[in-house]
């Protein structure tokens, strides 16, 4: 994304930073809270340049031609760092965080200060959180840090309170139809539902995008599950245990194709010295997995997306009888069906339910069967029967 792009995709957060460059009331950490790549990483990134420009032509502005910009344009400047999470359960190392904070007690290589990117931040563990917040509290001069967020709730509020926080908006609905138009590979229909289910976010576009289909049938069957309300538990154990399979089953796929691309990678690096070889052998692999680790997390968010956009067009139909309203216009009869069977009480409680589980099992390594199963089961249940879903879920520890 360019810099012009992201002024006209994020105006409001791109004149918010400009304002506390100008003003000089930048804090030394920052917060930049997204719905999911819809420029944040531009904009860190922009702002990273910036800080370490030898001569800035203006806010936000870098000459783009010192030495620090020429050396950050190439990836390669000495005072920039990122910190990213890595492996299949996406999470920050404190192994790295630990590497980053001790490569701040050295001294600037340019003189112009440091710079680090957090990204993801919601993944970093307790620990390395706890020491980072050290660091936050008492960091070296002209020392910057740039943390980047989908899930700014899941910050420590000690980290957050040390933070100045930014807020990206989702795309507006143009701006999303028109890069979904020319980047996405699907039209008509699908285009219109993606972007009415993605609400702005671009990465969420992208994933739909690519399931589409895939997409459909799942809500089709969610829905299938909760209209038999009474029956509906046996049919959740037998669809959690099939979404279980199919996780398995895609994880064993990854591990063989990953198995035969590193076997390739050895090969390509075979006249390399047996130490080097084995540590860029081993960043490959980490790479693999992180990125493996990424469309994993994705695909069980997704699965609480799509409960939850079922259940929201339940009661706007609840509230409107309007199908035109609807995100899944293609399902109207099933979902005209669950506005029928389901009290609005009870759909605002299985809107609840599923963001008290959604978190802990997309960012945790918990048993997905498990709480679809519960999740799906509790949904159909009649409100005499209910047990509060939140007091089982902090009972488990998650």
């Amino acid at each position: 994304m360019t810099f012009n792009e992201l002024k006209e995709y994020q105006p409001d957060a791109v004149n918010l930073l400009k304002r506390a460059v100008e003003s000089n009331r930048l804090s030394h950490a920052l917060i930049f809270a997204s719905p999911g790549e819809v420029g944040e990483i531009a904009l860190a990134m922009r702002l990273s340049q910036f800080l370490l420009c030898e001569s800035p032509v203006s806010s936000l502005e870098p000459c783009g031609k010192c030495k620090s910009c020429k050396l950050f344009l190439e990836n390669g400047h000495p005072d920039f760092h990122e910190v990213k999470p890595k492996g299949l359960l996406r999470a920050i190392k404190t192994s790295d965080m630990l590497a980053m904070i001790k490569s701040l007690q050295n001294t600037s290589h340019s003189g112009y200060g440091k710079v680090v990117i957090i990204h993801q931040a919601e993944t970093l563990r307790k620990e390395s959180a706890n020491r980072f917040l050290k660091t936050l509290e008492e960091p070296t001069a002209k020392t910057y840090f740039i943390l980047l967020t989908s899930r700014v709730e899941r910050l420590l509020p000690t980290i957050k309170s040390r933070c100045q926080i930014f807020r990206m908006k989702p795309f507006s609905d143009e701006v999303l139809l028109k890069k979904a138009e020319k980047e996405l590979k699907i039209s008509g229909e699908n285009l219109e539902l993606v972007c009415l289910l993605a609400s702005g976010r671009w990465r969420r576009a992208v994933q739909l995008s690519k399931n589409i289909d895939k997409y459909k049938e799942l809500v089709k069957r969610l829905a299938e599950i909760l209209s038999e309300r009474d029956n509906a538990t046996s049919s959740a154990v037998i669809f959690a245990k099939s979404i279980l399979k199919e996780k398995k089953d895609d994880r064993k796929k990854f591990e063989e194709k990953s198995k035969k691309e590193i076997s390739a990678k050895k090969k390509e690096l075979s006249d390399l010295d047996p130490t080097v070889r084995k540590e860029i052998i081993a960043e490959f692999e980490m790479q693999l997995k992180s990125e493996q680790g990424a469309i994993e997390r994705d695909d069980k968010a997704g699965l609480f997306e799509a409960m939850d956009a079922l259940w929201r067009d339940v009661l706007t139909y609840k509230a409107t009888e309007d199908a035109d309203l609807l995100l899944h216009k293609f399902m109207k009869s099933a979902i005209v069906k669950l506005a029928g069977k389901y009290s609005e009480d009870e759909v605002i409680r299985n809107l609840n339910n599923i963001n008290v589980v959604r978190g802990p099992t997309v960012y945790l390594n918990t048993r997905l069967d498990i709480i679809l199963q519960g999740l799906l089961s509790q949904a159909a249940s009649k409100s005499a029967e209910f047990t509060p879903l939140r007091a089982a879920i902090v009972a488990t520890g998650l």
